[in-house]
């Protein structure tokens, strides 16, 4: 027991010697040192704060990866808050010293409302992504023309060459965007078609993934004068698609869809999908940076940005 004693003393104290020594060897090496070089640290001026839908789909994940890339290359920093599951972080938004926000809301709830008022009134410059739910000095609005999405199906129907049409137009929770924008969305459809739409009718599916394929079966069972069916969802695409050639409904009922990833280009190509309307969640993340680091230089940017859509069609051989 003495020789364990002994030796264990020896060993804690070598072992306290070497910590010592790391320790030292750390904060001599330590780039915070007075006179040490920094050059690998850059201090970022700006810091911008991004509050985005807690939902973890293609779209956000697409606008977070482009506001990424736009921070890096513009030297800002940016941080992403859920602006659904943590109302409080919002809430107190206006006290955390950031120069600016990008804000993904969809819908006039009452509280929110307030807390971007009082956001607005601080001075801090918003920028509104795809939804302007509200207007004043400081605010603008980045995204997509919910018209255009409209005008876009209209065209993509018009090439059915059908004369008479009945339609079903399914708005999902999955993409607040669109679902909060609908009347622009069918006034764009109308502008298009005129007296050729006989009849437009409206669904809703919620955030599950398989709700699609059952409103899909629901609705051409009972309503088989169905011609055409316009998703607003790339899940909801995918799903109702495959309820169309289940039932063996394939050319019989038109589906145009909406996003873009290989799946729905293949059905494209193949002709089972009519066509699809895609925005650029990229690019309106990247416009967003853009826009927030104009405004802390400049002390000014574009009111409106439209970030477009793209039409995708079968190719013709």
């Amino acid at each position: 027991m003495n020789k364990l004693l002994k030796y264990s003393a020896f060993v804690f104290g070598a072992a306290f010697l070497v910590f010592l020594f790391l320790s030292i060897k750390l904060m001599v090496q330590s780039p915070f040192l007075p006179g040490k070089s920094n050059d690998f640290l850059e201090e970022l001026k700006f810091h911008y704060a991004f509050f985005l839908p807690a939902e973890d789909h293609s779209f956000f994940s697409k606008l977070r990866e482009g506001a990424i890339d736009a921070a890096s290359s513009m030297n800002c920093a940016i941080t992403f808050h859920p602006i659904d599951s943590d109302p409080l972080s919002f809430k107190m938004a206006r006290f955390s010293g950031v120069d600016g926000f990008g804000l993904y809301l969809y819908e006039k709830d009452k509280n929110k409302l307030q807390y971007l008022s009082e956001i607005l009134q601080e001075g801090i410059p918003v920028v509104q992504i795809e939804n302007e739910i509200i207007q004043g000095p400081g605010s603008f609005f980045i995204g997509t023309n919910n018209f255009d999405v409209g005008k876009g199906i209209g065209q993509l129907v018009l090439d059915t060459g059908i004369d008479t049409l009945n339609m079903a137009l399914i708005y999902s929770k999955k993409n607040p965007g669109v679902m909060s924008d609908r009347n622009l969305v069918e006034m764009g459809i109308k502008s298009v078609l005129g007296n050729k739409l006989s009849d437009l009718r409206t669904k809703e599916t919620s955030l599950n993934p398989l709700d699609a394929g059952i409103l899909a079966y629901d609705l051409l069972n009972n309503e088989p004068s169905i011609d055409i069916i316009v998703l607003t969802d790339p899940n909801d695409t995918l799903v109702t698609v495959q309820a169309i050639i289940d039932m063996n409904l394939v050319g019989l009922v038109q589906i145009i869809g909406f996003g873009e990833n290989k799946t729905i280009k293949s059905y494209i190509d193949k002709g089972v999908i009519l066509g699809s309307i895609v925005r650029n969640p990229y690019r309106i993340g990247y416009s967003t940076v853009m826009a927030l680091k104009e405004i802390s230089m400049n002390g000014y940017t574009s009111a409106y940005v439209d970030t477009g859509i793209t039409i995708l069609e079968r190719k013709n051989p």
